[in-house]
């Protein structure tokens, strides 16, 4: 049973993180996290300690959740599929314009890594995570060489949502589902 605390701290993680999904750290003040948890901004400090420590604690739900998520899709995958090409078929639905704003990852480098390095961290287990992931496919699936093609498909995998942010398109998950293929082939 959650206790009153566990559910203060749940419900300021849960505003942050929507907060934070769709705008720049730099653009959300905890006043503003605050309110949209239904408390007070010293209540904010009082359970994460800063600004800093709810954005990193954001980014790592953010990435239990999407792992929670490949997990349920890859059980749910009828037997006869092959889960590597399945994976771009889950990116490309990822990739949907109106929910994808970009890896949170990449942004929260891009913004944050020079002034709190554990962003860096938590991105680079996001990436090595995927990679890991793709390993263990191709293993399982019995593909040659199954390292060296995860390292491959793990850069289409990672330049297909970069694309998707720029193009505003899940058009780039198609095409990568296609080289996908060719390499698998």
């Amino acid at each position: 049973m959650r206790t009153p605390k566990q559910a203060t701290s749940e419900r300021i993680l849960a505003a942050a993180a929507a907060l934070f999904a769709t705008n720049a750290y730099g653009e959300i003040a905890v006043d503003e996290i605050a309110r949209k948890a239904g408390t007070t901004k010293v209540t904010v400090y009082q359970h994460f300690g800063s600004k800093e420590r709810l954005f990193l604690d954001c980014l790592r739900l953010r990435l239990e959740r999407r792992e929670a998520m490949l997990d349920r899709f890859f059980e749910q995958l009828p037997q006869r599929s092959d889960p590597l090409l399945a994976l771009f078929g889950w990116l490309e639905g990822w990739l949907d314009p109106a929910n994808f704003k970009g890896c949170a990852f990449v942004k929260a480098v891009n913004e944050l890594s020079a002034t709190v390095p554990e962003v860096r961290e938590i991105a680079a287990d996001a990436k090595r995570r995927i990679s890991r992931r793709i390993a263990e496919l191709a293993k399982s699936s019995g593909r040659r060489r199954p390292e060296k093609l995860a390292q491959e498909l793990a850069l289409i995998f990672e330049g297909a949502q970069s694309l998707a942010l720029i193009e505003g398109s899940a058009h780039s998950a198609r095409i990568a589902r296609r080289l996908a293929e060719g390499l698998l082939q």
